[in-house]
């Protein structure tokens, strides 16, 4: 399997674009965390950071197995990476490259068939050889999620947005939240006003300059995460659901099944939006699930 490209735009993820709050009090408080957790994303998760947990581990599995102690950040988002897998029954898959070393020979010497195994018990991961790891778009999930619960212990009264990659959290009134986003996030409008407290969007975009077809996700164009696999039948996909880390996995399940998504959502029990690319026509198919509606007010 062909490892993909560098494909995110992780250095647009700051404060200052994660932040949409409607009082300045809570914009102050919610930038001093979102700071501090962002920063804890980018060492845990980051691929492009060389630094990071997930990029040392994917390094040191090129060469051989890895079994290592992982940070409590990383531990989590792992603990995310089983529900998603959980929640999908297996579609959602976190491994995105196996170079010819990882072989059926080093499953055989290990006797372990899985290309990677997290203990939650002991904190501890095992990579088998030629594994590659993207735990990304679950981490801004778990970003997002995280930067909201600890907001509210400060200010229980908070009304805001945080944006993070692909995920969103929201709390408080969403006409007021509306009022405050920043612009480029006019696809945030209609998830907040049907009333959607956690949501993932996804955008999917045709042939980029580089001539190499690319799907992203992303709340706002500026602030994508490129996925590998875009789906044809959606230009722009939205799912809610009770939390971040499933809109994510929705979302992800969405671009795989196409036009039967809507069907598999709505059984599942998230409110998804989807809209049909541009025909060249002005009408754009748009398909919603029965629970959403957006208010006025």
């Amino acid at each position: 399997m062909t490892i993909p490209a560098v494909r995110r735009t992780s250095r647009l993820l700051n404060a200052t674009r994660a932040v949409h709050a409607t009082e300045s009090l809570t914009r102050l408080i919610a930038c001093s965390v979102a700071d501090d957790v962002l920063e804890q994303l980018s060492t845990a998760v980051d691929r492009d950071r060389v630094d990071s947990e997930i990029a040392l581990l994917n390094a040191f599995a090129a060469h051989d197995d890895v079994t290592m102690d992982v940070s409590p950040v990383l531990c989590a988002i792992l603990l995310h990476a089983q529900e998603a897998s959980r929640l999908s029954g297996g579609l959602v898959d976190h491994v995105v490259g196996m170079s010819a070393t990882g072989s059926a020979g080093t499953a055989a010497r290990t006797g372990r068939d899985a290309p990677y195994e997290f203990d939650a018990d002991t904190s501890t991961l095992y990579l088998r050889q030629g594994t590659v790891l993207d735990l990304w778009n679950l981490g801004c999930a778990w970003a997002a999620e995280e930067i909201v619960a600890q907001v509210i212990m400060q200010d229980p009264a908070a009304s805001l947005a945080v944006v993070v990659g692909p995920a969103v959290v929201s709390v408080g009134a969403a006409w007021e939240i509306s009022d405050a986003l920043g612009q480029g996030f006019a696809a945030l409008e209609s998830p907040l006003r049907c009333g959607l407290r956690s949501f993932a969007v996804l955008h999917t975009h045709g042939v980029v300059p580089t001539g190499e077809s690319t799907g992203q996700m992303e709340p706002a164009e500026d602030q994508a995460a490129q996925n590998t696999a875009p789906t044809a039948w959606w230009d722009r996909v939205a799912v809610g659901a009770e939390d971040a880390v499933q809109a994510i996995t929705f979302v992800l399940m969405a671009q795989r099944l196409g036009d039967v998504a809507q069907d598999h959502l709505a059984r599942a029990g998230a409110e998804a939006e989807f809209v049909g690319p541009r025909t060249g026509t002005p009408w754009r198919r748009r398909v919603r699930t029965p629970g959403w509606v957006p208010r006025a007010s």
